[in-house]
């Protein structure tokens, strides 16, 4: 999870100078834009491996739960704070490298439509990763509780297990990497 964020900024920075380095048009941008987010979505991916751990048991062994308790905070009121938690870390690092990219474009054109366009993209990032963000977090933190140990292989089952059928059997089967890769599509398209 530490990383996620770091790997988030080199992402944006890595797109943003192929955007300067291409001297992009908005419609190369746009591309761009969605590329970013999409590796990013993957990164994050990633990160969520962490949260589907068994953190109940190691917050126990630290004392953390004990302590919440003497707060007057519940086993549940300590679990949705680990959710909200690892939403917004994972949201956030989904957002910044489109935000990055965003504001390259912003730099790199100096018309009022090419602007707009910019703005958009900046627009779009917030809601994309905050779904994202919120999707990965509660399904890892709900892997987690369905096998406390086991969390990490249910969480890539439940997202990983059906994109993979659908990629090997050439099928179009409902999965969670499919339905935010059609999601970018949608944004970026609503904005060319």
């Amino acid at each position: 999870m530490r990383l996620t964020r770091v790997y988030g900024i080199g992402i944006g920075l890595s797109y943003a100078v192929t955007l300067f380095w291409l001297s992009a048009t908005p419609g190369v941008a746009l591309k761009l834009w969605a590329r970013a987010l999409a590796t990013a979505s993957w990164v994050v991916g990633v990160g969520a491996l962490s949260l589907a751990r068994d953190l109940a048991s190691r917050d126990t062994q630290q004392g953390l739960v004990s302590l919440a308790r003497l707060r007057g905070y519940s086993d549940q009121g300590l679990e949705r704070a680990r959710a909200i938690a690892g939403a917004l870390r994972l949201s956030g690092a989904v957002a910044l490298p489109g935000l990055i990219v965003a504001l390259a474009a912003l730099l790199h054109f100096r018309t009022l439509a090419a602007a707009a366009v910019a703005l958009g993209l900046a627009l779009l990032t917030l809601p994309y990763a905050a779904l994202l963000g919120t999707t990965l977090a509660l399904l890892a933190r709900l892997s987690s509780r369905l096998l406390p140990g086991r969390g990490r292989t249910v969480l890539l089952a439940l997202v990983l297990g059906p994109w993979l059928l659908a990629k090997g059997t050439g099928s179009s089967l409902p999965s969670i990497p499919a339905a935010f890769g059609w999601l970018l599509e949608r944004l970026a398209g609503s904005l060319s």
